[in-house]
This record gives C-alpha cells, sequence and structure tokens, in this order.
C-alpha cells in the first residue's frame, strides 16, 4: 500500500510573521508553555456583567484545592518537604533545567508539570498542564481522585475520602518513573517486589509527628523523596569491597540496598570504579576504569546498547592485574549525575570511596589491563559543560559502547505487527524507523492495533504509532475517526491530534466531535477545542463560548485560542471578562496573546509585566507572547543582564503608552503552512548533528534546502536557536540561513545569539542581522563589537577564530546599514586593515550606505589605499 503523499512546492518569496517560540498560523496557536503574573485589564463591569463568566465561589475553591499551598494551612511540615524536594522543584530546579536544557525536550514537560495522574490513568504518562508551572508536581498531581467533587472541599475529616486510594502504589510512581525503566527494575528485584516494598519503603521513610496541625502523634511519611541527590541514600544502595588478591586488585560493588538498578536512570547517571596502579616511586603504570551505566540510545543501525547498571541483589566485580611487584593501588569509586563529566567536578560529581592499598613482594602480572574510554567531553572554545549543556555532554563525545544485535520482524502476521509496534519503546533510532516503514508496508492490516498503541502509557509508542498513521492517511481514516469517540482517553486525544495534523474537515470528523463536545472530561474539552481551531470549524465557535467559563484554566487556555483563530470578535468581551477572572498567571498570558490577535489590547498590559518575571523561562514565554502580538522589541533579551532588561522594559512600556492600541497589533498569517514549518523542524534537528564537528556534506544540502523554504523555514531556525551552546555548528549555520533568507522578525534570537559563549556562532549572528534589517538590534550589536576589542586586546579569541579585522568589520558594517552612522569611523579605520577581505567588507559597506567611493580601491598598494581612506576620515 502506498502512503498519501504531499509535494512541496511552495512560493519563496513572501514574508511570514513568526516569533522564536510562539508561531500565530492559519491552522492554531502553538503553546507557550510557562507562566505570567496579574496585569489590569480594561474590562468594564457591564462588560463583566454581560458576560456569563465571573468564576463562582465553587469554581475558584476547585482551584485553591489544586494548589499545594491549599494544603499547606493543616501539613505544614509536609508541605515544607514536598516544596524542596525534587517533586515540589520539578519544574524550577536548576538541575532539573541542565537535565532537559531548559526543557528543550519536549517531553520531559509532562511529568515536570502534570495534570494528576489518575485523570488520564494509573501507570499510564501523564499530560502536562499549562498553569501554575512554578508548583511542579504538586499534591493533587498525586492524590486528586476523579470522580470527587471538590467544590466545597475544605479538608479536615474530608481528607479520609477525597483523595485516591492508590497514591502510594508502585504503578501510580511508575506513571512518570516508567520512563527510566526503573519498575521494570523493581519487578525484578530480589529486594523490591519479591519482598513487597514499594517506592515509598526507601523514598519515604516514617517519622513520628502530627500528620496535621493539632493533631496527635503518629507515623507519617515524609515527603523529601531523597533520591540520587542524597549522598545518604545513595550509600544505603551499594557495598564496596576493595583488595588485592595475589597479583590482581578486585573491587566489588554491590547493590545490596536499591530495590532497582544501581544506578538507575538513563544515559547521564553512571557509578564509576577507578582504578590506578603506581609503582615504589609512585609512578602510575596502569590505570582501569568501569562504568555502570545506561547508554540510553545511539543512532547507530540496528544495535541496542546494553545497560552495563547493577541490578538489585547483584555484584560486579572490577578486575585489575598489577604489572609491578611493590607499589601502591588506589581504588575510587564515584557518582556523576552526568556521564561523562570531570571525576573531581565541584557539583555534578561525587567521591563515594576512595581506598589505597599498599602491596610488596608479589609476582608481577603480565595480563593486559582492560578498561572502559577515558573520554574528556570538551566543549567548543572551553566552555564548561554547564554551560555547553551538560546534559548532552554523550551526545558531543559520543563514546563507545557495547551494544547487542535486534531483530525487525518482517512478516505481517499479528504477532509481527505486535512486535514491530513494541520496538517503539526500544531507544534505537534506526530500528524505530524500519518499524515505522514495515508497518506502513503492512498498511490496513496494522491499523487497528496502532490505533490500540494510541492508548499506550508510553509516549514514544504513541508518538510513533501517530506518525505511522498520518503515513498511512486516508487509508485509517475510518478507524481515526471512530478513535474519536473511543471510551479509552489517551485513543481518543491521540485522534485529536491526527485529524489535525492531516487536515480532515468533512462531515466524518465534525459528527464525531459534536457528540462528545459535551461529553468530555477537561482534558478532552481542552482538546477538542484545539481541534476546531486548527481546523478553522466556524461551525463549532459558539459551542466554545461557555468554555470560557470553564472551570479548568486548561479549558479556558484551549478555548481563547481556538476563538482567536477563527478570528471570533463577538467572543472578546467575554474573552476580556476572563481575563479578569482568571485565578493563573498563565491563564492570564495565553488570553491576553488571544485578545490581541483579536485586536483588542486589553492584555498587553499582563505581557509586559511578564517581562519582568524572576524565572527566565517563564520570563521568556512573556516576550515571546508579547513579540507575537506586536512584532516589536525594542532590544529586549529576556536572557540577558537584569539592568538591561530594565532599559528595554522601559521603553517597550514607553512605546506602549504613546502608541498603544488596535493598530499596533498584529494580525494572524493566514498564509502560513504548518506542515511545512513541522518539515522545516525535521531538517533543523537534523542539521549539525549532535556535535559540533565541521559541517558534513549532508548539513551543507540541508542548510540549502531551508534557505530555498524561505519564510516557511523561519519558525523552526528561530525555535533552533534555542539549542544550547555546545551545538555551535548547528547554531552558526541556522545564523547563516536566517541571514541569507533575510526576514526583520529573527532578529530578537539573532540579537540573543550575540550574547553566545562560543564567539564564531555570535559572529554569523552579527552577519544575519544584516538580512534580518532591524534597527532595534543596533545596541547588542555595539556590544557585541565591544567584546570582540576586548578579545583582541587580551588576546583571548579563540585559535580558530580567524582574523579578527574581519569581525570587526561585519559587525561595524551591520550598524552602519542598520542606520547607524557612527560605524562610518571604525569601517573608515579597517579600509587601513592589512587583511584584504576586511578592507573589502569595510569598502562595500560604506559605499552601500553613502554611495560614494572617494577613489578608494581595496586592492591597491598600501600608500593608495591609505590616501584614499584618508577622505573617508574627514
Amino acid at each position: 500500500m502506498e502512503p498519501d503523499t504531499s509535494h512541496y512546492d511552495r512560493p519563496m518569496n513572501d514574508t511570514q510573521r513568526w516569533t522564536p517560540i510562539l508561531f500565530v498560523t492559519a491552522s492554531g496557536l502553538s503553546a507557550i508553555a510557562l507562566l505570567a503574573p496579574p496585569a489590569t485589564n480594561t474590562v468594564s463591569q457591564d462588560e463583566r456583567q454581560a458576560a456569563p463568566l465571573a468564576l463562582s465561589a465553587a469554581a475558584r475553591n476547585r482551584f485553591d484545592v489544586m494548589e499545594s499551598a491549599f494544603c499547606s494551612g493543616c501539613h505544614p511540615a509536609i508541605y515544607a518537604e514536598h516544596e524542596q524536594s525534587t517533586h515540589g522543584r520539578a519544574f524550577t530546579d536548576a538541575e532539573v533545567r541542565l537535565a532537559t536544557a531548559r526543557f528543550a525536550h519536549q517531553d520531559c514537560i509532562i511529568c515536570h508539570t502534570p495534570r494528576p495522574i489518575f485523570e488520564t490513568g494509573v501507570g499510564q504518562n501523564p499530560t502536562r498542564r499549562h498553569y501554575g508551572l512554578h508548583e511542579g508536581i504538586t499534591c493533587m498531581s498525586c492524590h486528586w481522585r476523579p470522580e470527587y467533587d471538590y467544590e466545597n472541599f475544605v479538608g479536615g475529616d474530608q481528607c479520609r475520602s477525597a483523595f485516591h486510594s492508590e497514591v502510594g502504589s508502585v504503578e501510580a510512581c511508575a506513571s512518570c518513573h516508567r520512563n527510566h525503566g526503573t519498575p521494570y527494575q523493581w519487578e525484578r528485584s530480589p529486594i523490591g517486589k519479591a519482598k513487597d516494598r514499594k517506592c515509598m519503603d526507601c523514598h519515604m521513610d516514617w517519622v513520628e509527628r502530627p500528620v496535621a496541625v493539632g493533631a496527635p502523634l503518629r507515623d507519617v511519611r515524609t515527603h523529601t523523596f531523597p533520591g540520587s541527590r542524597s549522598e545518604s541514600q545513595v550509600r544505603r544502595a551499594y557495598r564496596y569491597e576493595a583488595q588485592i588478591e595475589g597479583n590482581v586488585v578486585n573491587v566489588t560493588v554491590t547493590n545490596r540496598g536499591a530495590g532497582h538498578n544501581f544506578p538507575t536512570e538513563l544515559k547521564q547517571r553512571s557509578v564509576e570504579s577507578l582504578v590506578i596502579v603506581r609503582d615504589a616511586a609512585g609512578e602510575e603504570v596502569a590505570r582501569s576504569r568501569m562504568v555502570f551505566r545506561d547508554p540510553y540510545k545511539r543512532p547507530y543501525g540496528l544495535q541496542l546498547p546494553v545497560n552495563t547498571q547493577i541490578p538489585s541483589g547483584e555484584s560486579r566485580t572490577h578486575r585489575v592485574p598489577i604489572g609491578v611487584g611493590t607499589g601502591t593501588v588506589e581504588c575510587l569509586l564515584f557518582f556523576k549525575q552526568y556521564f561523562p563529566i570531570d571525576d573531581y567536578h565541584d557539583d555534578l560529581a561525587r567521591v563515594l570511596e576512595s581506598r589505597l592499598l599498599p602491596f610488596s613482594g608479589i609476582d608481577p602480572s603480565d595480563e593486559p589491563v582492560e578498561s572502559a574510554a577515558e573520554i574528556e567531553a570538551e566543549a567548543p572554545e572551553g566552555l564548561t559543560p554547564e554551560v555547553a549543556s551538560v546534559a548532552q555532554l554523550v551526545d558531543f563525545v559520543r563514546p563507545k559502547i557495547d551494544s547487542v544485535e535486534i531483530d525487525v520482524p518482517e512478516g505481517d502476521s499479528p504477532a509481527d505487527i505486535q512486535a514491530l509496534i513494541e520496538l517503539f519503546q526500544f531507544p534505537v533510532p534506526e530500528g524505530n524507523k524500519l518499524a515505522r516503514d514495515r508497518l506502513v508496508e503492512i498498511g490496513e492490516p496494522a491499523i487497528p492495533a496502532l490505533i490500540d498503541a494510541l492508548g499506550s502509557w508510553d509516549n514514544k509508542t504513541y508518538n510513533q504509532s501517530m506518525s505511522v498513521l498520518e503515513r498511512l492517511g486516508k487509508h485509517a481514516r475510518g478507524a481515526i475517526v471512530a478513535g474519536l469517540g473511543d471510551e479509552r482517553l489517551y485513543v481518543r486525544l491521540h485522534s485529536h491530534e491526527l485529524v489535525k495534523r492531516l487536515g480532515w474537515r468533512g462531515s466524518d470528523v465534525k459528527d464525531a466531535l459534536a457528540d462528545a463536545f459535551d461529553s468530555e472530561p477537561a482534558l478532552g474539552r481542552a482538546s477538542i477545542a484545539g481541534v476546531v481551531g486548527s481546523l478553522r470549524l466556524q461551525s463549532f465557535g459558539d459551542r466554545l463560548l461557555p468554555m470560557l467559563s470553564d472551570e479548568d484554566p486548561d479549558v479556558v487556555r484551549a478555548a481563547s485560542q481556538a476563538l482567536a483563530v477563527l478570528q471570533r470578535h463577538d467572543a472578546v468581551p467575554a474573552m476580556e471578562a476572563a481575563l479578569g477572572a482568571a485565578r493563573f498567571d498563565e491563564t492570564r498570558r495565553d488570553i491576553a496573546l488571544s485578545l490581541a490577535l483579536l485586536s483588542s489590547p486589553t492584555g498587553i498590559p499582563t505581557l509586559l509585566e511578564g517581562l519582568n518575571h524572576p524565572d527566565d523561562l517563564i520570563r521568556e514565554s512573556f516576550f515571546e507572547a508579547f513579540f507575537a502580538a506586536t512584532g516589536v522589541h525594542l532590544g529586549y533579551d529576556p536572557l540577558a543582564p537584569r539592568p538591561r532588561r530594565l532599559d528595554a522594559i522601559s521603553r517597550l512600556q514607553s512605546y506602549w503608552a504613546e502608541k498603544g492600541g488596535p493598530r499596533e497589533l498584529r494580525a494572524p498569517d493566514t498564509e502560513a503552512d504548518p506542515t511545512a514549518e513541522a518539515y522545516a523542524w525535521t531538517l533543523v534537528s537534523k542539521l549539525g548533528g549532535s556535535d559540533y564537528l565541521k559541517p558534513s556534506a549532508e548539513d551543507i544540502d540541508i542548510e540549502e534546502e531551508l534557505v530555498a523554504m524561505g519564510k516557511y523555514a523561519v519558525p523552526a531556525l528561530v525555535r533552533g536557536l534555542k539549542y544550547p551552546p555546545g551545538f555551535a555548528i548547528k547554531r552558526s549555520a541556522i545564523c547563516r540561513a536566517l541571514g541569507r533568507i533575510g526576514d526583520h522578525r529573527a532578529a530578537p534570537g539573532l540579537g540573543a545569539a550575540l550574547r553566545d559563549p562560543v564567539l564564531r556562532v555570535a559572529a554569523w549572528a552579527a552577519w544575519a542581522l544584516e538580512g534580518a534589517g532591524d534597527a532595534a538590534s543596533i545596541p547588542a550589536l555595539r556590544r557585541y563589537e565591544q567584546r570582540l576589542r576586548t578579545a583582541v586586546r587580551t588576546q583571548t579569541l579563540p585559535a580558530d577564530f580567524g582574523p579578527p579585522d574581519q569581525a570587526l568589520a561585519q559587525a561595524a558594517r551591520t550598524r552602519l546599514l542598520l542606520g547607524d552612522n557612527s560605524a562610518r569611523h571604525t569601517l573608515a579605520g579597517l579600509l587601513l586593515s592589512a587583511d584584504s577581505f576586511s578592507r573589502r567588507i569595510a569598502f562595500d559597506a560604506l559605499g552601500r550606505r553613502f554611495e560614494e567611493t572617494y577613489g578608494y580601491d581595496p586592492d591597491a598598494d598600501e600608500a593608495t589605499r591609505r590616501e584614499a581612506a584618508a577622505r573617508w576620515m574627514e
């Protein structure tokens, strides 16, 4: 069976309005994931009364209950423990931001800001919420009960029946931790499932204290959830023995206390045994390292990386032959938060054990010493791992790992189809791809199993199943439309996503949505609103209006975004009232943007207030919303130092006070193509790979294709600038492509890239800003130019940076062509540069700006050049 295909053939000369993360398209609003502080609004009292949106006390109480702070009055100790735990800090914790590359890994957010796990089903991956993100995993993320009405909940005795009885089960914890394999390890552990021990037995110890204020003393579970960052917890997990036996040193590490592997987790965590043999003079004669970790994935053919973690109850012995008769053996055990971080990193590595064993009079061994490779993770231009992206260190260095071959079934029986789908869970990208391709070849017989897989607990499985069904297209239409009414929540939600991707607007889809519109739970209502907006189903517009007063903030958010896409200007009074009634900052931010897209400036003060938020991710989301609404940035950079941000905020506030109003707001781009933009993101993801090696021929081809796509590639390219600095080749190529496309809406992202710690990336950003044509970038270019001069003076330019005059000439050239005439003198001085290319850059810029040559020839002899250059300096 041939899958549905579409040919890419687009005009390349038009411009598209876009913003770094949020892109306003004809099909809908992409999600902004973060938070906005309160702001005033201009809704009149009459309008509020006219709109049926005032939140009832019951609705507000439901909001209160969803916040962990609601529980603190009765349970202050538990609340305090939770707040400082990895659960309470699941969104704000600095180590989490490192591990997820500031949540650039999209699937991470679902477990770090989850809706209640019992809403989507115990054991299922949860769905993320779009409000109250600073709370991370809330009390109600785990305790909420779907059938309970919290309208009049006040606590006390009601707690006995208000919360889910399975909250302490392993299956509840597995909702998130199954992604990292830990529950499977527990099932095989002799001290885990076999002894009826649960996660809580190790990670929620008993303590005697009142469970609530005024209650008697009793045994209560702590809520600190100690894990790998707790040294005492780690030490409970293992036993370490090091001894010399004959002419061999044996180091044995036993997983004696963990009900899962040691260490558990994915590619980042590692435990490493290091043995160093020295002779009598103290000279090192042998070094051996044994690494215990799960490599997780590497895109090398059909090979599954071998997991070397130590299973519960098992031991691993590190055997090192001794090749000298007298000396010492140093034995060390490291625990690393990130592999392959330096052994003695002051924050991300820990020395668990250190033993020095002297020896003499032994018969030296002639056995070869075996060892895992000694890996040094070098980042571009000497960046620290934290700056380069410590989470991707292993991707940069690509250490050799052992692997085993996997089999991809070639048949088409039900068992073969199921085996192919099960391959989606394995971290073998090439095997995943072959499985997807094979399922497309099988076609219709595979469709029922793929629909079932939409309801999988595993995000990798349902995401790849959606990919296959999307490729099958019309052949799977009946099954996908039927999935819109499936009794399984995740099958419905992912069927919603598929009809959006496939753009199906037929009566079969509309009828299925209409049947489910009023019967869906909150997640379903929000998802249907997203379908209505994405597919521009105007006939459902009236049914979205009551959603603006829904008790669930995610439903309100989705309804406001859909109404904006449908351009329902009649919804503005109700939406303005919803803005005033909204309890959560993120909801206010999202409604404010939706209002702006309907030509209402009511929410702009909310967005401006958010530009000074203390959390960098949240602050960034506010700027993206404001820029999407207005197209104005005035040099604001959400990640710049605070004094600089405050200067820009004052300019933006003054601008809005002077000019603000409907005319300053941008309308959605009706020519946007989400399919093309998604394809461009696929290309950006491949561009430059996951390291900073020199571009390959494939990278050059990808860059050329992105440039040829023109405006359709811009959203993906600007999003790509969020890759961490360690991806220097990728970021440089993105800047080049943006400069060649020449779109002024790239200016904020390129301006921020001028601060890139990798100087060559900043140099490409300066070059690209010439094409962006935005004069508001001039101050950032001046700072970058000063940074260059400082590096030249202090002789700290990277060795491979090239002639500094070229970078100075380009920065000054961009300033001049953007309207900064003070750059003339810098460029005139560079007419005397010893570097011929620098002279050409400067001369061309001066000629274009002033339409004059003064007889200067960059290739003339030095005396002639000097005489002509003097005329430019007058």
